[in-house]
């Protein structure tokens, strides 16, 4: 067996294989976590009040390009390299580039919301944002926090990795950005996450369903703003969010 089996799964994308296993989970995502949505994007608009120019980094289905371009007037280019959603990204109005190298341009701006932990060499892809971005631009990372809380959801869908926020901020500041702002996000779904790994995504508790999910948009997750606005987020959460500033 291989010292690092994770790899021989095809749940994982590559440059080799860039389809995306988590593709249902993005549409029941978009279809039933509106408040959720909508909250990460608000959040990542704070650090770009005079961005015009902006790229969404593994835009997926396009639920946040949407979400912005409804908030801000302005359509974000996006970036995605499975060919199934660029084509729905294209179809939903989107330009959309289908790897990091036909980006030949700068952005005000770039944002990527649960993406990095699907990439193998996520220096690289930090490197390659870096170049991406006008000097003294914004970059805001959102992705899932924790190994502690890896699970056979996190397998299904190809994520590398959780993260720590030390790791996270020690590997942007390798390539050359300045952390602005870190904090984790959605402390109750810290809890979400753990009866997702012990007991199963849709098992059991039957987590992850259409009632599940509603459930949580509606009625758990404003709970779970409220108790990171009073200060737990500086301690732990389903996810991380950090902004960082390119710097030369």
């Amino acid at each position: 067996m291989s010292e690092n089996p994770i790899k021989e799964l095809d749940t994982y994308q590559s440059a080799d294989n860039t389809e995306y296993s988590g593709s249902r989970e993005l549409l029941m995502d978009e279809k039933y976590l509106n408040n959720y949505k909508n909250s990460i994007v608000i959040k990542i608009l704070k650090y770009f009040k005079s961005a015009d120019k902006v790229l969404e980094y593994g835009a997926g289905v396009g639920t946040l390009a949407q979400n912005w371009e409804v908030k801000t007037g302005i359509k974000p280019e996006c970036l995605e390299i499975d060919n199934s959603l660029r084509t729905m990204l294209v179809d939903r109005g989107f330009k959309c580039h289908d790897k990091p190298e036909s980006v030949t341009k700068t952005y005000d701006g770039i944002y990527t919301s649960n993406v990095l932990e699907h990439i193998e060499d996520d220096v690289e892809t930090l490197r390659k944002i870096h170049g991406m971005l006008k000097p003294g631009c914004n970059l805001v990372i959102y992705v899932p926090a924790f190994m502690c809380l890896y699970s056979e959801l996190d397998s299904s869908i190809g994520h590398y990795r959780r993260y720590h926020k030390k790791e996270l901020l020690e590997k942007l500041r390798g390539n050359r950005f300045e952390v602005i702002d870190s904090f984790y996000v959605d402390s109750i779904g810290f809890f979400a996450s753990l009866a997702i790994k012990f007991f199963g995504y849709k098992g059991s508790l039957r987590l992850g369903n259409k009632g599940s999910l509603l459930i949580y948009d509606k009625y758990i997750y404003p709970i779970s703003k409220i108790l990171d606005g009073l200060g737990l987020r500086y301690f732990f959460g389903k996810n991380i969010l950090v902004a960082a500033r390119r710097r030369d």
